[in-house]
């Protein structure tokens, strides 16, 4: 029964293409191109060593956090809320059984992200295996996949909803990912240098550094570095199960559970004789945007991820990146800052036009809502519209939440040509909002279209001096950056922010670049999009079927 219910998770796992993304593609792409970026340089002229050799297990760890912590919150938060575990209580599959299911296919998968990665290494980037350790490195592996498990279910069963359970799955680990040694090696602050050890990423992270590492002598298995891991583990698993013995206790007394099922809210409805309508007659198409934009605002604003990601991550990598510099002197931390501010300005527009108001966009249509619409006077070029003019409001309150916080602490400066930033800001999340609806038209289902916009923003991000700034790249991965609008809209936003920028600083040639990807997302969605969804509905056999495996 165990077996059969691994089997299945896996299925449905792999038909999840974020998780699929984030466990096998993000840590091995990250891989690829720091290994092009640092050079892959010999450390050891007389053994031979490479800094692959430090970079493969690190991504490594990276890969098992992603296949297990936020797959196991995301997922079986997925199906707490949607009322799935509720009858799954009521079937002969033993709750024990659904819970080892998910957290046998999460650490095979998290197995494989290993060994691909690991293999790639081997045989791009002269890897060196230490087979007399494999069996330490294996086990350390499970260990930390079984006790990511533990605490992806516990967000899952303490979150109070669906969307915070992503939230806070995605906005832990990325941002711990940052002090954990791997996107940010180097000398960090002390209390920074303390969150790291803390939790148990940096752990996992040094425990198979370690184990690589060909000058650390022993077995290659750490105790220290595992208890820690086993720690957070036990505490996770005693959370979950308080968690769902609480909700378990609920339904039995009969209270409402948080199975997402919620009370429907009667405010803002009309009725009574004394009901009068919001308007009378034919609203005009600035009226119709207008309203989208509000919509579409409250909706980005009500989903916990997408502040999180779109506003709060900028603002936190703002302060978080300039503190790695710790030896840096204060001039020197504040022209990083100033760089920063105006880089993660850019990527949190990004965030939120090109990924969050899309993925609402193909949530809607998949659901059924943009049919339904499409019976209505509502137009829908002018809900496309509206929300892209919300996206634009998001990214003007991300703008200036991010200098408000970068001006005091390291005495960023707002130059007096900050509305030709204006101006490149405005264009580029026009262009990041088009492209993003033409990936979702193109792309069948959802979870594809997230993935795919999601993955390349966070991929190119990379390469395009958001996260790593002023890098000397191999030409071809210098070539690919070019190509892509982020680059451009980054170099133009940057130039017009620049501490000694003044009047008119318009990197025309580079504003050309966005707007020529904007128009060809545009192009797709006037020629492609509709409101039927991309996939087929299912029968209520065929869920009821996809329900029990």
């Amino acid at each position: 029964m165990l077996g059969r219910q691994i089997r299945h998770d896996l299925v449905g796992l792999w038909r999840t293409p974020v998780v699929v993304f984030f466990a096998l593609v993000f840590p091995l792409a990250f891989f690829v191109i720091l290994s092009g970026l640092l050079g892959n340089e010999p450390i050891d002229t007389r053994s031979g060593v490479r800094l692959s050799q430090f970079l493969a297990p690190a991504f490594a760890a990276f890969g098992i956090a992603m296949s297990t912590y936020a797959f196991l919150a995301i997922g079986f938060a997925e199906i707490r809320f949607s009322g799935v575990l509720k009858r799954y209580t009521g079937g002969p599959v033993p709750r024990w059984v659904l819970l080892g299911g998910r957290v046998g296919a999460g650490t095979l998968v998290s197995l494989a992200s290993v060994v691909l990665l690991v293999a790639v290494g081997a045989a791009l980037y002269e890897v060196s295996v230490p087979w007399s350790r494999v069996p330490a490195i294996v086990l350390t592996c499970v260990v930390a996949a079984v006790s990511f498990s533990a605490l992806g279910l516990a967000v899952a069963a303490l979150a109070p909803s669906f969307q915070a359970a992503t939230a806070i799955a995605n906005g832990t680990v990325i941002p711990l990912a940052f002090v954990s040694d791997l996107f940010l090696v180097g000398e960090l602050p002390r209390w920074l240098e303390a969150i790291g050890w803390f939790f148990p990423l940096k752990h996992l992270v040094n425990a198979l550094g370690d184990a690589f590492n060909p000058f650390v002598e022993g077995s290659g298995l750490f105790v220290d570095h595992l208890a820690v891991i086993v720690a957070w583990g036990a505490f996770g698993a005693l959370l979950a199960a308080w968690a769902i013995r609480r909700d378990t206790a609920r339904a039995e007394r009969g209270s409402p559970a948080d199975d997402g099922s919620r009370p429907q809210s009667t405010a803002g409805t009309t009725g009574g004789k004394d009901a009068e309508p919001r308007r009378h007659g034919r609203p005009g198409a600035p009226a119709l945007v207008a309203d989208q934009v509000r919509h579409g605002t409250t909706l980005q604003l009500r989903d916990w991820s997408s502040p999180l990601f779109g506003v709060a991550m900028p603002v936190l990598l703002v302060l978080l990146i300039p503190t790695a510099f710790a030896g840096a002197d204060a001039a020197l931390r504040g022209e990083i800052a100033q760089t920063i501010a105006a880089t993660m300005t850019i990527y949190g527009a990004g965030i939120i036009a090109y990924v969050n108001m899309p993925s609402g966009i193909a949530d809607a249509r998949e659901a059924g809502v943009l049919k339904r619409w499409a019976g209505t006077p509502l137009p829908t070029w002018a809900i496309l519209a509206g929300r892209t003019v919300s996206a634009a409001v998001l990214a003007l309150l991300l703008w200036a939440i991010a200098y408000a916080v970068a001006v005091p602490v390291y005495g960023v400066t707002v130059p007096s040509s900050w509305p030709s930033a204006l101006l490149v800001l405005l264009v580029s999340t026009a262009a990041f909002s088009a492209l993003g609806m033409g990936i979702v038209t193109v792309v069948r289902g959802a979870q594809a279209g997230l993935a795919v916009c999601l993955g390349s923003l966070i991929t190119l991000s990379f390469i395009s001096d958001v996260f790593i700034v002023g890098a000397d790249f191999p030409p071809w991965l210098d070539a690919i950056s070019w190509t892509f609008p982020l680059r451009h809209a980054v170099t133009a936003f940057a130039d017009a922010l620049a501490a000694d920028a003044s009047g008119v600083v318009l990197g025309w040639d580079h504003l050309a670049v966005v707007a020529a990807w904007g128009l060809l997302g545009v192009v797709v969605v006037l020629t492609r999009f509709t409101a039927e969804p991309r996939t087929k509905s299912r029968t209520p056999d065929e869920a009821e079927v996809a329900l029990t495996g």
